[in-house]
Parts: C-alpha cells; sequence; structure tokens
C-alpha cells in the first residue's frame, strides 16, 4: 500500500489587516523601526495578498506627474508673477513643519484608503477554502477544529471554508469518508455531495459519493442522521442506526438501474464472524463485497491498490461475487477471483486485464 498522499490548501491572512496597515503606515511616515521593518517583509513574502497590495501601493507613491511637462524656466517665471499677484510672503519655519506635517498625514490617509480598497478587491476573490485530497491507493485521518474524526478513504477530496467550527460545520465530500462527529447542537454537522445532505449532531457514519459511480449512500452506524436529497420534491429521511440510504443518480442511463428505486433505505449488513461491515471495512484495511457486480468491485480495488484494471469483455462486467479480504495483494484478490468464479488476469506493472 503506498504511504498516504494529503493535500492541505489553505488560503487566509497570516498577518492581521489592521496590523499590516499599520506596517504601511509607519513606513510611509518614516516611524518604523527595524523589528517593524522585518515583520513587514516577513509578512510581505508570506501572503501573495500583502504582496500585492504592497507593490500597487509602491506604484502609486512613486508615480510621477502626468502634467507640467513644460521646461523649468517657464514654471519659475510663471510662479514668480503668480506670487507678485497675490502679494506672496514666505512662510516661516512653523508654518511650513505644519504644512509638511499635514501633507504627510494625507499620505498616509491615502495608503491606508488605498490598502483598505485593495484588501475589499482581493479579499473577495480569495475563496479561504480547507482541502483535504487523497490519491488512488492512500488514505489519511483528520481531526477537525470541532474535534470531528474523519477517516478519508482513497481518491476522495474534502473541502471546508475558514468559517467551519465558527458559523457552521459544513463540509463537501466528493468521495469516500468516515465521520465521528463532536456534538453542538448550536452548529449541526452537515455534510454535502452531489444527490445529497447529511446533518448530524453527534454520531458516526460512512458516505460514499463517488462521481464516477452510479449510486451515493450513506451508512449510520450510531446516532442519527438526517438526509436531505438535492430534488427537494423527494423529501427527507431520518436514518436509524445500522440502516443506510442508497441514491441513485438521475443522469444514469444504464437500461439496467431503471428497474431500482432511485431512493432505498436498506439495513447495513455486519459478518459477525469477521466483525466488519461492507460500508466501513475499508477504515481497517479490508475490502467486503457482498454479491456486488464486478463493475463496482473494480472501481474499488482501483482506487485501493491504484491501478488500472480493463476487461476484455462487458459482460464480464455483471458478475457478481462476495468475499472479504484483509492486507491481501492485489494479485492475491484477483487469484481468489479466478479460483471461485474463473476469472483469468493478466497483470502488467499497474495495469490489470481481466478474461474469461
Amino acid at each position: 500500500m503506498a504511504a498516504p498522499i494529503l493535500f492541505i490548501v489553505k488560503y487566509g491572512l497570516i498577518m492581521e489587516k489592521s496590523r499590516f496597515i499599520e506596517l504601511i503606515r509607519k513606513k510611509e511616515s518614516g516611524e518604523i523601526s527595524l523589528w517593524e521593518l522585518k515583520e513587514l517583509n516577513e509578512a510581505i513574502e508570506d501572503n501573495p495578498l500583502y504582496s500585492s497590495v504592497f507593490n500597487n501601493l509602491q506604484e502609486i507613491s512613486e508615480m510621477q506627474p502626468l502634467f507640467n511637462k513644460r521646461e523649468d524656466r517657464v514654471i519659475k517665471d510663471e510662479l514668480d508673477l503668480l506670487k507678485k499677484k497675490m502679494n506672496y510672503r514666505p512662510l516661516n519655519k512653523r508654518t511650513v513643519y505644519i504644512k509638511r506635517l499635514l501633507a504627510a498625514a494625507a499620505a498616509v490617509l491615502i495608503v491606508i484608503t488605498v490598502a483598505a480598497i485593495f484588501f475589499n478587491q482581493h479579499t473577495k476573490k480569495i475563496d479561504p477554502t480547507n482541502i483535504i485530497a487523497t490519491q488512488k491507493g492512500s488514505k489519511t485521518t483528520i481531526t477537525l477544529i470541532d474535534g470531528t474524526k474523519v477517516w478519508v478513504n482513497a481518491d476522495t477530496k474534502l473541502t471546508y471554508d475558514n468559517t467551519f467550527g465558527v458559523k457552521t460545520r459544513s463540509v463537501w465530500l466528493s468521495g469516500e469518508a468516515y465521520f465521528e462527529v463532536a456534538k453542538d447542537k448550536a452548529h449541526p454537522f452537515i455534510v454535502h455531495t452531489d444527490l445529497m445532505e447529511v446533518t448530524a449532531l453527534g454520531t458516526a457514519f460512512n458516505v460514499r459519493s463517488y462521481r464516477d459511480e452510479n449510486n451515493a449512500e450513506t451508512a449510520l452506524m450510531e446516532g442519527s442522521v438526517q438526509i436531505a436529497f438535492k430534488k427537494k420534491e423527494m423529501g427527507k429521511i431520518l436514518l436509524k442506526p445500522m440502516e443506510k440510504v442508497v441514491v441513485r443518480d438521475p443522469f444514469v442511463k444504464a437500461d439496467r438501474e431503471k428497474e431500482q428505486p432511485e431512493i432505498a433505505v436498506v439495513k447495513v449488513s455486519y459478518d459477525s464472524a469477521q466483525a466488519v461491515t461492507a460500508e466501513t471495512g475499508w477504515l481497517t484495511n479490508r475490502l467486503v463485497f457482498k454479491q456486488e457486480r464486478l463493475e463496482q468491485i473494480i472501481k474499488t480495488l482501483e482506487r485501493h491498490y491504484g491501478c488500472t484494471i480493463q476487461v476484455q469483455k462487458s459482460a464480464l462486467l455483471d458478475r457478481k461475487l462476495s468475499g472479504i479480504f484483509k492486507d491481501e495483494s492485489l494479485m492475491e484478490v484477483l487469484e481468489t477471483f479466478r479460483l471461485a468464479a474463473g476469472i483469468q488476469y493478466t497483470i502488467d506493472k499497474n495495469n490489470v486485464l481481466l478474461f474469461n
């Protein structure tokens, strides 16, 4: 089994925006210390948004006037004439200091205003999303900020934004994951998938929703969950422990699916001898197949072993097989299928061909 591969992408602001603007103001007014300058430079290096704001402010502060391109002598003559008409008298030093102080204050105000504008524009573009993704042949375990534990199966993507645990407890799942939800009555835990939304307060359940599979399902191990469907006319279902709901993708056009209900609630099958269920066997590195079509088994094997499996004839995909495997190699699993069902195979590195 390949080592788990975990990608976590976080987009957020490392330094508070108010602190960043304060450091920019100090830099523009010449009041910044060496330590503060170091802090500002590190923030600019670590955060793309701060870097963008700083660069744009630099461009504004260094921008040259686009007018008055005449000769300096001509400009001086006109200024002298204007001074005479205005009965001009030179300002004393105190007045000059006040003028400069006001100019500096105005410059700082411009910096703060422009920085605020850039933050408002850029923050809207940033998607503060966390992504946990696993590749085929790998899985991982994480604990969310609210204390919820999540086991993420192979070839799965779990996402949640930076308001998780504060305003909401919503996650988006494409693939398969097992959740042990921390209790928080004020903030229900919601798992969003393409076909349904699973809401729980404190419970344990498994959700499987791969986009290349015909069905999505939620299996409840303990507690209770409410299932709401993306097609509102289907209503809602409250699951009891050891029940699972299976939702058929309405866009699947396969003829063999026509006779199946779009939504079904069935009992979770528990193998007392092996102390395992088909829905959660993957948590202990076990593959459990209960009279499952080979087409579905192939997808599970590809994710579990990180391989590619093809069949010589499509009719083979309708064969149904059963079996429980723990820590067996791909070859050992395929050899079992050969002995039990006469399915032949060849293996070339990570490529497998099945045939009669």
